[in-house]
């Protein structure tokens, strides 16, 4: 019955009055091509790009992890804010090779950002989807001007049907084993500990129930399946369980789905958008300064061993059969009571 519970009434998903951006590079023009709207949003990712672009070309390989990097769809929220940034980051270069990014992005309104937050993977799929093709179709196509028009005018459009983001979420839950999401993330994590990636979750964040106006210093790195129809509800569910320990916190949330050494991950910031994060997403030593990534943490037994209090969950996550939605109540329960 608890897994049937979702994240709140259904209106508070729908994202509304939207407007989208786009700005950079691409391979077609000589020169740096922007929307004619939108200036304020422009000018803030700007920044954060241009000045995270200083510290990645200080590295002396930066080229080749620029050049060898895939596209990165973003979401910046905040967990007390009514608006967001939905978008699709491409390493780009323009007519002379000079290297910057390609940005589309889209301004929306919602509800209540912790409501929205664990089902934006599935609200927002469809549009990100769209975005990032038209993104980068324009960032290397010999002719970008029908496709940069289209940016401009591209509609997050509304689905009417918004229940069924909760009842395919609850579906998810109640039919998807630990085993089984083990079985799906294996191809990239070859013997990943579930039970020590889930516990680290719960360990790292718990410090904000009680700090809740200290924002975690370095962001998480989460692993996801290969499976691009499995991938949003992987997504969905680690931004539940994070969502435990944020209804007092107000923090500026960078959401990234993007891949790192090869394989595809989900990664979370709590400090806003910082140079720091931009240069920590084309990995190396940034990466590992910048997030800590939880697919391996066998760290987590020296904390378990000890806490008789999550002794319940630590003991429920050794079993494989049980459901997600099992999961999920018992780690609340454990660690956000």
């Amino acid at each position: 019955m608890q897994a049937n519970r979702t994240m709140g009434a259904i209106p508070a998903i729908q994202p509304r009055n939207a407007s989208s951006i786009y700005f950079g590079k691409i391979a077609s023009r000589g020169d740096f091509v922007k929307s004619t709207s939108g200036a304020e949003v422009i000018a803030l990712i700007d920044k954060w790009v241009a000045q995270g672009m200083e510290l990645l070309i200080a590295d002396p390989d930066w080229k080749n992890s620029y050049d060898t990097a895939g596209p990165v769809d973003f979401l910046f929220i905040g967990t007390r804010r009514k608006r967001a940034i939905s978008g699709a980051l491409i390493p780009g270069r323009d007519a002379s090779v000079r290297r910057f990014p390609f940005i589309a992005a889209t301004l929306f309104e919602m509800g209540e950002a912790l409501v929205f937050l664990p089902l934006s993977p599935l609200v927002m799929e469809r549009h990100a989807n769209h975005q990032r093709a038209l993104s980068h179709h324009a960032s290397t196509t010999h002719d970008a001007a029908e496709t940069l028009t289209a940016l401009g005018d591209v509609a997050l459009l509304a689905d009417a049907g918004q229940h069924r983001f909760h009842a395919g979420y609850a579906q998810f839950l109640n039919t998807t084993s630990l085993a089984s999401l083990a079985t799906a993330l294996s191809p990239h994590l070859t013997g990943i500990n579930l039970r020590q990636t889930i516990l680290a979750v719960g360990y790292l964040l718990q410090p904000v129930l009680a700090n809740y106006a200290i924002a975690p210093h370095r962001g998480l790195l989460m692993p996801l399946p290969a499976d691009p129809g499995l991938a949003p509800l992987v997504k969905a569910w680690w931004l539940d369980l994070v969502c435990s320990f944020l209804p007092r916190a107000d923090f500026e949330l960078g959401v990234f789905s993007c891949r790192h050494d090869g394989r595809p991950v989900l990664i979370l910031t709590f400090n806003g958008i910082t140079p720091a994060v931009f240069h920590a997403l084309f990995g190396g030593a940034a990466a590992q300064q910048s997030f800590i990534d939880i697919s391996y943490s066998a760290w987590v037994e020296e904390y378990a061993a000890r806490d008789a209090t999550r002794y319940k969950l630590s003991s429920y996550l050794e079993h494989g059969e049980l459901t997600l939605g099992q999961l999920r109540e018992a780690f609340r329960q454990a660690f956000s009571g």
